[in-house]
């Protein structure tokens, strides 16, 4: 498969207005992680006590806040801690990145890092993503299929990992969706109400 180019201008352009105090985060970027989905992301790390682990996007910090004994660390641009400004090596990094940074916030990974476990919309798996990826010598180690009932479509968790290209990838599905912590399809993310907070806890 050829490479579809993601022109590094632009790249650098977005890592920009990212960096500007006059950037607002669009609302799609500010979606956070049902706790249960989390949770079983760090399961399937397995992560290690000698493990240096990186939280990109603290948000509501339920990826950091959950990780077992490890060194630790996080970003959040709305505490003033840069993701792009991030340097070293870390063991993992692990989160749910804002869409409308994709690429760029994927390629800042890449420089940290050789294990990844991310969250990705169904719709973001794109043959050119999967291309930079796999070039950089990664190898798709578990692929996990779920659905968060007020979420659009389907997600996917992923695991990339520099490691010996005939290491088999791992698929496994969720066998029911994730629904909101009150256990049922309140209207959460609908209709104009808060994707983060319960419906039935929402006035329209």
């Amino acid at each position: 498969m050829s490479e579809i180019p993601y022109s590094q201008q632009t790249m650098n352009n977005k890592m920009k207005k990212f960096r500007s105090k006059n950037y607002k985060l669009k609302p799609n970027d500010k979606i956070y992680t049902p706790k249960a989905v989390a949770e079983l992301m760090i399961k399937m790390c397995t992560i290690k006590p000698t493990d240096k682990v990186l939280d990109p996007s603290l948000g509501g910090g339920v990826f950091y806040d959950n990780l077992p004994p490890c060194t630790k660390e996080f970003c959040e641009i709305e505490k003033g801690i840069d993701f792009f400004d991030a340097s070293g090596e870390y063991s993992l990094i692990i989160g749910n990145p804002p869409y409308s940074l994709w690429n760029a916030w994927l390629n800042k990974t890449m420089e940290l890092t050789n294990k990844l476990c991310f969250l990705w919309g169904i719709m973001n798996f794109t043959h050119h993503r999967m291309n930079r990826i796999l070039e950089q010598g990664y190898v798709l180690t578990h692929y996990h299929l779920l659905k968060v009932s007020y979420w659009f479509s389907h997600h996917v968790i992923v695991i990339f990992e520099k490691c010996d290209p005939a290491t088999l990838c791992k698929i496994t599905v969720s066998g029911k969706e994730f629904k909101c912590e009150c256990g049922k399809r309140c209207g959460r993310g609908a209709g104009g109400k808060n994707y983060n907070i319960c419906g039935n806890l929402q006035k329209i």
